[in-house]
């Protein structure tokens, strides 16, 4: 059965009134910038009720009433929009009561740790584009969005390489729950490649390791992972994701075609500029390149923050244009479930010793289920 539809007779007010489920670290990097964008903090909800109210404390919003069930916040307090920032296995089930209400959904990714219910949940939503956003923030970079164009202009040939690095500095908090370092990191630059692709893997493999001299409270069952694809087109792909990159938080593109070169991101100090170089087959930089700025934050702030607060920023502002505009989403369940199941079969291959594990994608919910049976990525039902 297909979960309710947006309110279609609701009012959105310039305004919004927030509801913010999930209370960690990404929630109040979420409600804080909502915040400061001029909007309102109504409501805050987290299972652990003490963290809600911690983090009701830090967002300076302490007369808001906190919840420690979803399903209350929904039914009791006015609400524009909510922001589900829950611990990963807990992402749909929070979002659901919202979406059964339709209260427009900004969404972290991804939308569970668990395959099969990603896929029941999607069934559920249906085709839907008004229901969620997926907080999916790459595709809202300026630096990568820039990228995207120049790679759609043709200016370095047909695409033969792609690489994406995500490279942390610190291990997660200890409150950080994790079926492994591909599953929850993976996640960005796996939807980052098919974003600037274009296309899916057709096979996907990788290994986890265990670099010397890291310390983590969580478990995610190495610190460094490389996950290899290929698509069938010809492109080669690599992802590589840390926790280890001890001179600052590291994400950077590189895209090799047959009359170029793209890089986005060169490492150049953190924070510090976001280079987008194109390289011609003459070794020369093209005068379409760019450099864009991070932004460079006050006080305590997660490590990520800097290389993508703007990007954060602009999907929030998308969120809410669409919202008010009652038009689709830039970025939806359908989206996510793709990247998700990229990085469920990296992550079987790394438990499996690198064995290739085949992708087949299908635009039906229902026959992409089917195809990640027949490739052993879903137990049969």
């Amino acid at each position: 059965m297909v979960l309710g539809g947006f309110r279609k007779d609701a009012t959105v007010s310039r305004i919004f009134r927030y509801g913010l489920h999930g209370a960690g670290r990404i929630g109040r990097v979420h409600g804080q910038i909502v915040k400061d964008q001029g909007h309102v903090i109504a409501a805050i909800g987290d299972e652990a009720r003490a963290a809600a109210e911690e983090a009701a404390q830090a967002l300076d919003v302490q007369s808001v009433p906190t919840f420690g069930d979803p399903a209350a916040m929904a039914r009791s307090v006015d609400l524009d929009a909510v922001i589900i920032s829950s611990h990963t296995k807990d992402h749909a089930r929070d979002a659901r009561p919202f979406v059964e209400a339709g209260i427009p959904v900004y969404l972290e990714k991804p939308l569970t740790s668990d395959l099969p219910e990603a896929f029941d949940f999607v069934e559920a939503v249906g085709e839907d584009r008004t229901l969620l956003q997926i907080g999916l923030q790459r595709r809202f970079d300026e630096a990568l969005g820039h990228a995207k164009e120049l790679l759609a202009a043709g200016l370095i040939g047909e695409i033969r390489e792609i690489r994406s690095i995500l490279r942390d500095q610190y291990p997660p908090p200890p409150t950080y729950t994790s079926r492994g370092l591909i599953i929850d990191m993976g996640i960005h630059v796996a939807d980052e490649a098919l974003w600037l692709l274009g296309e899916y893997p057709d096979e996907v493999w990788a290994r986890v390791f265990e670099a010397r001299g890291y310390d983590s409270p969580v478990d995610e069952g190495g610190n460094t992972a490389f996950v290899g694809f290929t698509t069938k087109s010809g492109t080669i792909g690599r992802l590589d994701l840390s926790r280890t990159h001890a001179s600052g938080y590291n994400n950077e593109t590189y895209i090799i075609g047959t009359a170029g070169t793209l890089h986005v991101g060169r490492f150049s100090g953190y924070p510090g500029p976001i280079p987008v170089e194109l390289w011609t087959n003459k070794g020369e930089l093209h005068d379409s390149s760019k450099v864009f700025e991070m932004t460079y934050l006050d006080g305590d702030y997660a490590e990520f923050q800097p290389r993508f607060h703007t990007a954060y920023q602009r999907a929030h502002s998308a969120f809410r244009d669409a919202v008010a505009a009652q038009r689709p989403f830039a970025v939806t369940q359908n989206e996510v479930l793709s990247a998700q199941v990229f990085v469920e079969a990296a992550h079987l291959s790394a438990l499996d010793g690198g064995r290739i594990y085949r992708f087949g994608h299908a635009d039906d919910v229902s026959d992409f289920r089917r195809l990640c049976v027949d490739n052993r990525l879903l137990p049969e039902t």
